[in-house]
């Protein structure tokens, strides 16, 4: 058989055809999601606390769309004719999910964040793409269909620019510079990226300047970015978010060799089990510790004086100091070098230290009814460092 009739028997059969860039592009595409889905998932076991939700709902988003893309890629070539009905009902779960990521970052660090900031991107989620469902299957008239989906459209910019999401996330300290760097990346993808399906409808659909072959080529490939490029922009921000953390871990959890290991400062009074036991409580739970020190709405011990969520960079970088000097002369700590508080930190290091004072639990009997965080030797050996550490500064 010539390489033709191996093509045509191919096509005949349900097969690529490789002359078929749009059929070869649903293929790689709908891989490309299923290979995204596996990292995302992977990854998500190696980041920040507060970032884990994040990567799992990216990971939702990439394998739905996986899933569709195997079905679209089957459509056409079987059909050779745009999936709209597949397309729309996989925009229908994987939009809402990323609209959900917007909340999800914000919220991790601002607790206090509206509810109805969420409503208000789902709402406008729903009417864009019911509305374009409807005009391009020709449920309602075609322009007001793509009027009412612009509409939805504007208003999720709106949201994330000058609404509340895009207040906070400009808020200054209290938004991190790796979660408003996901933030603003995000954005972009919504605005630039998404621009391109209004454009395709518009062109294609509404004035038909664009045939089915270029305008199916064109959405496979702004959802290859629309949708993988949007949850690599939280995984690449989660990575530098935890980088600090990720390397006092690695310090904590490798060998160390024959003999005990010896500490600078106060740790040195205490011995290596309660140094490496109040590291590892501090190293292992440090986005949750941060989150109750910096929480403005605490559900429990609420009579503690806590930390204004403005200054979370600091009481980060307080806790990271607390961590090298508790992990005292272990191979690869030399490496860390000292944090030195500037202006405002040094009363949000006070502040740091004296609210951990407080909340340090290492008998029932100090708080009855809530299991200790860690042992009384531990306890001593980290509330020492924390004041040693607030007294430098």
């Amino acid at each position: 058989m010539t390489q033709a009739e191996i093509n045509q028997a191919a096509a005949d059969h349900g097969f690529l055809d490789p002359n078929d860039a749009v059929a070869i592009s649903f293929w790689i595409i709908s891989i490309a999601m299923v290979a995204a889905t596996v990292f995302f998932l992977m990854e998500s076991t190696a980041v920040g606390g507060h970032w884990k939700t994040s990567m799992n709902v990216g990971s939702l988003v990439t394998l739905v769309a996986g899933v569709h893309y195997f079905y679209m890629r089957e459509f056409w070539v079987q059909v050779h004719a745009s999936p709209i009905l597949y397309r729309y009902i996989d925009w229908s779960i994987t939009v809402p999910l990323q609209m959900i990521e917007f909340y999800l970052i914000l919220a991790a660090v601002q607790p206090t964040i509206s509810k109805m900031m969420f409503w208000r991107l789902l709402i406008g989620t729903v009417i864009m793409l019911a509305a374009g469902y409807c005009g391009e299957a020709g449920f309602v008239n075609a322009w007001a269909g793509f009027a009412v989906g612009m509409a939805g459209w504007g208003a999720i910019l709106a949201e994330i620019f000058v609404g509340e999401a895009g207040k906070v996330a400009a808020g200054g300290d209290r938004v991190n510079a790796q979660v408003r760097g996901s933030f603003e990346t995000m954005r972009l993808i919504v605005t630039a990226g998404w621009s391109i399906y209004p454009l395709g409808y518009f062109f294609g659909y509404l004035l038909g300047g664009v045939d089915d072959s270029i305008l199916n080529l064109i959405y496979n490939l702004a959802d290859l970015v629309n949708k993988i490029a949007f949850c690599l922009a939280i995984w690449a921000c989660a990575k530098t978010d935890d980088e600090n953390w990720a390397r006092l871990s690695e310090i904590l959890s490798a060998p160390t060799g024959d003999g005990l290991l010896t500490a600078d400062g106060v740790a040195g009074g205490f011995d290596q089990a309660a140094r490496d036991e109040a590291a590892a409580k501090l190293i292992g739970n440090h986005s949750r510790v941060l989150i109750d020190i910096c929480n403005p709405q605490p559900k429990t011990q609420g009579n503690l004086k806590r930390v204004g969520a403005e200054s979370q960079a600091h009481v980060d970088q307080m806790l990271r100091e607390v961590a090298r000097r508790l992990l005292g002369r272990r191979p690869g700590a030399a490496t860390i070098s000292p944090a030195v508080p500037v202006g405002g930190a040094k009363q949000a290091w006070k502040d740091t230290a004296a609210y951990l004072a407080a909340r340090t639990q290492s008998t029932e009997q100090q708080c009855p009814g809530r299991k200790p965080d860690m042992s009384e030797k531990a306890a001593a050996a980290f509330l020492a460092v924390v004041k040693e550490v607030a007294d430098s500064a």
